[in-house]
């Protein structure tokens, strides 16, 4: 079994080198942490988390907590949280809430017991008090994709309106007027957010907004497709559809095969995520990127930076891109 002292002899540095490259404590550069890094994996160096845990005081573990791992954005999410984990050391337990306010409150209630040094969240609900079980036993903490309003410093936002905003106006610019729109519950801030962002690119370009070719609350993602087909059946169907993430742009697609709609000739899609599934799909899905791998690293950032009593640099919103590919015509 590889040992620290091999990572050093095989890489030219000091094991207190390698240990501060691995621990992410003290100033180290990021060419020398990379040649480190390099070494760990090609001799295939595990940390001994037990002899960490009774020397530092740490589990050296975090917690990834999610509404839905079905939705490939999560696991997407999952995988950089743990690459960046790992770089530190670190393991994650992911924890699957489905989209439950009581299982995300007995998670909560359950980490804050000192099984975790960290944990990062997608929360299912507003009603965050639950948190304070965090608070009360001083494990640091993030808000993913979310902006708490009285809890700022934990949160780290995504721009979900202005995502919203640039797939309507893409769709508006390619001159579509009867645009339809997918969301799942608005219990989960991200989606009024982008469809705050859509109702801002139709009104821009001058053309009313219309509820009822939107469908809300598509949390059941098995049957999403039967209530999109429905809205495809009708004879003032949408011209384009913006599915408010990549799970449902799959939802339309397979709504638009039963209706022997043909994709983009006769329906264009865009979704959101740009989620590994938007290159498999045919057509090729036009979707909005969001920074996921981005976001994981800045959470992971600000999580070390706590744990190791520095002063962690404020989390920004992050913004992302629309990739255009070939399911609007």
């Amino acid at each position: 079994m590889a040992t620290i002292k091999d990572v050093a002899r095989s890489s030219g540095y000091s094991v207190c080198t390698v240990s501060k490259a691995l621990s992410g404590k003290g100033y180290i550069k990021s060419t020398t942490k990379r040649k480190i890094l390099q070494v760990v994996d090609e001799i295939g160096y595990h940390p001994n988390h037990l002899a960490v845990s009774l020397k530092t005081g740490r589990t050296m573990a975090l917690a990834l907590i999610v509404p839905d791992v079905m939705n490939v954005y999560f696991s997407r999410l999952e995988k950089y949280v743990d690459h960046y984990a790992g770089q530190f050391g670190y393991m994650v337990y992911l924890c699957n809430t489905n989209n439950s306010p009581e299982q995300e409150r007995s998670y909560i209630k359950n980490l804050s017991e000192g099984r975790v040094d960290g944990v990062i969240i997608t929360p299912c609900t507003t009603q965050l008090d639950h948190i304070q079980y965090l608070k009360n036993a001083g494990i640091p903490y993030v808000y993913m994709n979310r902006y708490v309003s009285d809890d700022p410093e934990h949160s780290l936002p995504l721009n979900n309106e202005k995502g919203g905003y640039e797939c309507v106006r893409y769709l508006v610019d390619k001159g579509f007027r009867r645009i339809g729109g997918v969301f799942q519950s608005f219990s989960n801030t991200s989606f009024p957010q982008r469809y705050s962002g859509m109702k801002k690119a139709l009104e821009e370009a001058g053309i009313e907004s219309d509820e009822s070719l939107c469908l809300f609350d598509m949390d059941d993602l098995d049957n999403a497709h039967v209530r999109i087909r429905g809205l495809l059946e009708r004879d003032d169907r949408p011209e384009a559809v913006f599915a408010a993430n990549d799970m449902l742009a799959l939802s339309v697609y397979q709504a638009a095969y039963e209706c022997g709609l043909r994709i983009p000739d006769e329906l264009s899609v865009v979704g959101y995520d740009n989620s590994y599934m938007s290159d498999k799909m045919a057509p090729k899905l036009t979707s909005y990127y969001s920074p996921v791998r981005e976001s994981a690293e800045c959470a992971i950032r600000y999580l070390m930076a706590v744990l190791d009593d520095r002063v962690p640099e404020k989390m920004e919103m992050l913004d992302g891109w629309l990739v255009e590919k070939e399911s609007v015509v």
